[in-house]
């Protein structure tokens, strides 16, 4: 009698594909990428958040937005685009997705494309002055710095944003 039980539960495990292994939910692999970009390990952030969209797909618009996030951190601003495109894609008001590509774009040196996205981080929150600065600061330097400033060149960058944030918060 006991067999009889047993082969009516490992055949349909069997032809279900069950294993002991338990898969990992959606959001313990997000979180397995936060853990990964907190310490450092952008590549294998951007693997897990990855596999947690595939999981669980209400997870996309996070996990793309975070994807971005550790592309620009290596440095490679176009799959960081890509990425924040695939995320206004899913959250077409997504200010900051915009705010990201604009400055991504603006080190790539696509400036037209970089104010674009600026006008839209704008146009979508008009009252975080943030988006404003950074378009302004596009628009007078041309490009930002990847290298670290001097003390002078970060003293006057910050004197510069100072006056800029006054002006905006004046205009209120």
């Amino acid at each position: 009698m006991h067999k009889k039980i047993l082969i009516l539960i490992l055949i349909p495990m069997l032809i279900l594909g069950v294993s002991a292994t338990p898969m990992q939910a959606g959001e313990d692999l997000f979180n397995t990428g936060n853990a990964y970009y907190a310490n450092g390990s952008l590549e294998h952030a951007i693997e897990y958040w990855l596999q947690a969209k595939n999981i669980d797909p209400t997870l996309s618009a996070n996990a793309w937005y975070n994807v971005g996030l550790a592309y620009a951190g290596l440095k490679d601003y176009e799959k960081a685009i890509m990425a924040w495109n695939e995320t206004v894609t899913l959250v077409p008001n997504s200010s900051m997705a915009y705010d990201n590509m604009g400055t991504a774009y603006g080190l790539l040196g696509k400036y037209p494309e970089a104010a674009y996205a600026y006008d839209m981080a704008i146009a979508i929150d008009p009252d975080v002055v943030k988006y404003r600065i950074d378009k302004e600061l596009l628009l007078k330097g041309g490009t930002k710095e990847e290298t670290p400033m001097s003390p002078l060149s970060a003293f006057l960058a910050l004197i510069t944003v100072l006056g800029i944030a006054q002006r905006y918060m004046g205009d209120k």
